[in-house]
């Protein structure tokens, strides 16, 4: 069979099957449009919660670290599964370097601690 034929034949097919399914597919759409839009109830008015001021012990808290006022320390006791002392060590030295870097300087001139 030819190329340009068996395009031709598929591009038919598909056009026929698309003028078949849209309006089915159409009609459901709406239908769920506008069972969404009757079941929507205004929402009840509350007062807005107070906005609160995130200092650095709640920072910290929230990205699971404590702070001590001048430290900040990682909370790793709730990690799945720490690693191992005795674990390979096949990562990239570079990786491993920036990793264990002490970035305690850099956290003061950024002001963060």
């Amino acid at each position: 069979m030819d190329k340009q034929l068996l395009k031709a034949y598929i591009k038919t097919i598909v056009e026929d099957e698309v003028k078949r399914i849209l309006p089915e597919v159409l009609a459901e759409a709406v239908s769920e449009i506008k069972q969404l839009s009757e079941n929507k109830r205004p929402a009840t008015q509350t007062q807005p919660p107070k906005k609160s001021t995130l200092d650095r012990g709640r920072l910290a808290e929230l990205m699971g670290m404590t702070y001590d006022g001048e430290t900040i320390r990682a909370n790793t006791g709730g990690m799945a599964v720490p690693l191992p002392e005795n674990a390979p060590r096949d990562a990239d030295p570079e990786v491993v370097k920036a990793i264990t870097k002490d970035y305690s300087q850099l956290m003061k001139a950024m002001k963060i601690v």
